[in-house]
């Protein structure tokens, strides 16, 4: 995996125009802030494709506006919809379970509730709290926004504008900027740090608001405010006890504390902190987590052993791209003393993908470890791949089938 650069050659001379045109179209609007979390050489390349009739991003189009269709019809669902309140008394606080926490049945109230790994409560999962609205407004964001780029109808960027006003600005129905009472623990904590990791996506936030701005839907009026919202929020990450608590995190809780906080300060143009950051990640996480053979001890012993390997290694991915599309920072070129790097981990799964391997760790959820080797793993190590201009690691057509439409249209595998 030597071509840190990869693009299809064929369309080479097309995206250097493409992009020299949108640059300058961005220009006249006084747009021209590329996009931090979507990489436009990778969209263009999924244009083309369609422009040229390729069925694969053709199907994938297809029903990438059919899902954005869909989310036209949905109502917006803000925090103020939940029917439980946190400790704060705040409807505008989010407002989550422990994910992973049960009643004590040895304890007639239950209580204080206790933590089984890998077992989530379904309570969790209704209108009661925050976490599924969450889940789905983020999901409609990106459906809707890359609708939007793709058929460049506004009609798609208009609905992803309410979700953002009514979840961020709307002094009514607005959230507070910060996470002080997710994933509570009744009976023991009115909240807890771990629901940080809740807002790993919350760039696809910020990605509708650069749309927003970048076509005109948002003067600076508009954009000041939720800039403004992002602020305050960077400042309780970055400051508050569960802020700094979850930085201090060793296994993935740490490295998507890290990819939210970078991409915030590429966003708030803190690209100095960013960048000390982003060298600090080369010891705090890459050397730290990832064993001379590629693997991720703290992942492994988890109980879903495949999902929180791939999840870290995304995390990791992820970080890797904002670094080398907005600062110098490289963190494809960096090996610790004792042999950890990022392409040690992603080398780590491919024989277990491929069955040349048997794993040997727990994973109690999706059919065992097999299946989800297959189902999960297969494609997310190809996203990594696609994502950090590499080649595919798995190149069959069963993967492929497995990459969502959104995800085709992302990250062009084809």
């Amino acid at each position: 995996m030597n071509n840190r650069h990869y693009l299809i050659k064929n369309v080479a001379f097309f995206l250097s125009l493409s992009l020299l045109g949108f640059v300058i179209a961005s220009e006249k609007k006084g747009a021209n802030e590329p996009l931090i979390y979507l990489n436009e050489e990778r969209l263009l390349v999924s244009k083309q494709r369609l422009s040229e009739g390729h069925k694969a991003y053709e199907s994938a189009y297809k029903e990438l506006l059919s899902l954005a269709n869909t989310e036209l019809q949905k109502a917006v669902d803000p925090v103020t919809n939940k029917t439980m309140l946190p400790a704060s008394g705040d409807i505008h606080d989010y407002y989550t379970l422990g994910s992973y926490y049960w009643p004590d049945e040895t304890k007639e109230d239950g209580l204080p509730w206790i933590y089984k790994d890998g077992q989530f409560n379904p309570i969790s999962n209704g209108p009661e709290t925050d976490w599924l609205r969450r889940k789905s407004m983020l999901n409609s964001l990106e459906i809707l926004a890359l609708a939007f780029y793709f058929s460049e109808d506004i009609v798609y960027l208009e609905k992803a504008k309410d979700i953002v006003e009514t979840w961020f600005i709307n002094n009514d129905t607005k959230m507070n900027p910060n996470v002080d009472y997710g994933k509570a623990i009744p009976g023991k904590s009115a909240g807890t740090n771990f629901s940080i990791i809740d807002w790993t996506d919350i760039g696809k936030v910020a990605m509708v608001a650069q749309l927003l701005k970048r076509t005109g839907l948002w003067q600076e009026k508009e954009a000041s405010k939720i800039r403004l919202w992002f602020e305050e929020y960077y400042v309780w990450l970055t400051t508050s006890e569960f802020g700094k608590l979850e930085e201090t995190r060793k296994n993935n809780h740490g490295t998507n504390y890290d990819y939210q906080a970078i991409g915030l300060m590429i966003y708030l143009g803190k690209k100095g902190d960013a960048i000390e950051k982003l060298n600090a990640v080369k010891t705090t996480r890459i050397a730290a987590q990832i064993e001379p053979d590629g693997s991720q001890p703290l992942e492994l012993a988890r109980t879903k052993s495949v999902n929180y390997s791939v999840n870290n290694l995304w995390a990791l991915a992820r970080i890797t791209d904002l670094g080398r599309r907005h600062t110098p920072v490289e963190l494809m070129d960096f090996e610790s003393k004792h042999g950890a790097s990022i392409e040690a981990a992603m080398s780590f799964l491919v024989p277990y993908i491929l069955g040349e391997k048997m794993w040997k760790w727990k994973q109690i959820t999706g059919g065992g470890a097999e299946k989800q080797l297959q189902n999960l793993a297969a494609p997310k190590i190809n996203k990594i791949a696609l994502l950090l201009g590499e080649k595919p690691l798995i190149d069959t057509i069963s993967v492929y089938e497995k990459l969502s439409a959104a995800d085709v249209m992302t990250y062009a595998p084809y």
